[in-house]
């Protein structure tokens, strides 16, 4: 078997290094920032945790719950049920986005009025067709849904259930958990996202980042701000890696490689291969994110999770949420922990933009949907997200399943990352724990 380098200590590589470590097998984690963990990290800062990437787990998750009980982290699992809001020409409408939640307040759905009559009962048109393609929308198998693919998860909002639906209830989904638009998604992906979304959201009572950091724990060797430059082929055998190394490089011996980078990233490590190879990978889009989190005192948005900001409304976000409603173990008693989630063009123009601009720009457009918004906070954190969450576009499932299938000329070199199922924290872990098990059987 040998030595494995797996590129990238984020979700996915930290998923294939921790099996191969499982299984006895010989390896070593670069990673080009300063921790590890990628979109799943987390840190404390005075008495708050601070989801940086990731927010919650989705309820169906199968990977990701298996890993936690290897772990010894399940028993950390907390879910909530947290009505959210959505906003519509400057009212707050409230709602149970959960099959439960709406089962425990049946009223609730009866008065919700960002919807018109005609707007619930194509609601209730969309939420049966859920129903109906449930058995395919699986993030782990996404060519289950392959028939999806090549459209545009708003152009069949569109079609199926017309204009209001999709600015009011599809596009708040799109755009609050890929932070791109629904023209920007296919809608195997859209629709599994709803459908996944549907039977709950959870955490851990020490955040997303305690995943990422009981992973980290049981690799042995995870080298920091180490950054790789190529991957070396000899033909279609992979012989190891180059590092920077000061003014030059370095050359790391393997016997496997699994790249958990960025689909971008790969494709520039991975020279040598065919460029058709290359071209699917430089073609696997992300979203950007400016993600703005606020802690402050009292009780911003009661007891609501979220409130999405449908983009008619004009604002740079998405939406945002109170983390310290996830579980009381996120926030001191009697504060708010506001995370605020930018979207699309908003979101790599600010990324551009000084702390002090995007603090003061936020806090505005909070304040216009929540005015009782403090200007003072306990503290804010930014962190800029150039790739935050890896976008499923139009004819992306069929044109992975064609990468896997050319990869296979090419023993010992492994490719993970959400972009080989529906892009989520699952997809991640999975494809990770994947290219371990290739590499422990030889392949």
């Amino acid at each position: 078997m040998g030595k494995t380098v797996v590129i990238g200590g984020g979700t996915s590589g930290l998923a294939a290094a921790y099996t191969l470590e499982k299984s006895g097998a010989e390896c070593v984690v670069l990673e080009k920032r300063e921790f590890a963990g990628g979109r799943i990290y987390g840190v404390e800062k005075e008495g708050f945790t601070l989801d940086l990437g990731a927010q919650f787990f989705f309820s169906r998750y199968r990977t990701t719950f298996d890993l936690m009980k290897q772990l010894g982290i399940h028993g950390r699992l907390v879910q909530w049920a947290r009505p959210m809001g959505i906003l519509r020409d400057g009212t707050v409408h409230v709602a149970y986005p959960s099959i439960s939640g709406n089962l425990k307040h049946p009223t609730s759905a009866l008065k919700f009025e960002a919807l018109s009559n005609r707007g619930k009962r194509q609601g209730a048109k969309m939420a049966f067709k859920f129903l109906t393609l449930g058995k395919k929308l699986d993030f782990n198998d996404p060519l289950k849904a392959i028939e999806l693919d090549n459209v545009s998860f708003a152009e069949y909002a569109r079609r199926h259930w017309g204009e209001e639906i999709l600015e009011y209830a599809i596009q708040p989904i799109a755009s609050t958990l890929t932070l791109a638009e629904p023209e920007d998604i296919s809608a195997a992906y859209g629709l599994a996202l709803a459908w996944y979304f549907l039977p709950g959201l959870s955490t851990t009572t020490k955040g997303i980042g305690h995943l990422a950091e009981s992973l980290a724990g049981k690799v042995k060797d995870i080298r920091l701000e180490t950054e790789v430059t190529r991957i070396v082929m000899e033909g279609s055998k992979v012989k190891g890696v180059e590092i920077k190394d000061g003014g030059g490089t370095a050359f790391i011996e393997a016997d496997s490689v699994i790249c958990g980078s960025l689909a971008p990233e790969a494709a520039a490590l991975l020279t040598d291969l065919p460029r058709g190879i290359l071209e699917t990978l430089e073609g696997i889009k992300y979203s950007a994110c400016t993600h703005v989190m606020l802690a402050t005192r009292g009780k911003v948005i009661d007891d609501m999770y979220a409130i999405a900001t449908p983009r008619r409304e004009g604002l740079c976000m998405s939406g945002f949420t109170d983390n310290a409603n996830k579980a009381a173990s996120y926030a001191p008693r009697d504060t708010s922990l506001v995370h605020v989630f930018t979207f699309g063009n908003h979101a790599r123009e600010m990324l551009d933009w000084d702390d002090d601009r995007i603090r003061e720009h936020v806090t505005r457009e909070i304040q216009m949907v929540v005015p009782r918004f403090p200007d003072d906070v306990i503290f804010c954190e930014i962190f800029r997200w150039p790739q935050a969450v890896c976008l499923s576009s139009p004819g992306q499932i069929t044109a992975v399943q064609k990468l896997k299938v050319a990869m296979r000329e090419y023993p010992g070199l492994h490719l993970s990352g959400e972009y080989f199922g529906m892009p989520s924290v699952e997809a991640a872990l999975t494809s990770g724990v994947n290219a371990a098990n290739r590499v422990l059987q030889g392949l």
